[in-house]
């Protein structure tokens, strides 16, 4: 079974942890076990996350209507965001991205804001507004494919 580990110092300035590292790490995993452990290093503290996990993308994409089990995953991992951006902002949704839109994103998996225009609901506004983090997602979720 594979598995990482992290070691996340505090960041005094933020007044935080950063752990953006590890969301993006387990975006395209599916997690199997966490065990987090705080210390102290020179005064400084820390929290060392292992993560246990399986790796769920494939080599290669199935061009088939129905989702393989990684575009299941994108489409999730979609969803939620969706779901934290539309109550961010206090609106549906769908303002955000309608389902069809969030399925064309999975078949079409944009790398640039310029491939995100080709796509049927993403205008001018929903780009400026949306465009780095659906492509950051799209990136981070296929780190290879960049």
């Amino acid at each position: 079974m594979p598995v990482r580990i992290f070691a996340i110092p505090f960041v005094s300035e933020k007044g935080c942890f950063f752990d953006e590292e590890v969301n993006n790490f387990c975006l395209n995993k599916k997690v199997r076990k966490m065990e987090t452990y705080f210390f102290q290093s020179d005064g400084k503290p820390y929290w060392t996350i292992l993560i246990e996990y399986n790796e769920v993308l494939k080599d290669e994409k199935t061009p088939d209507v129905n989702l393989d089990e990684p575009e299941k995953l994108l489409y999730q991992r979609f969803k939620e965001w969706r779901k934290n951006k539309a109550e961010a902002d206090g609106v549906p949704v769908y303002i955000i991205a309608t389902n069809s839109e969030i399925m064309e994103l999975i078949k079409r998996t944009p790398k640039s804001l310029e491939a995100l225009r080709s796509i049927r609901g993403f205008g001018k506004k929903k780009i400026e507004k949306y465009g780095k983090e659906i492509i950051d997602i799209i990136n981070n979720f296929y780190p290879d494919k960049k």
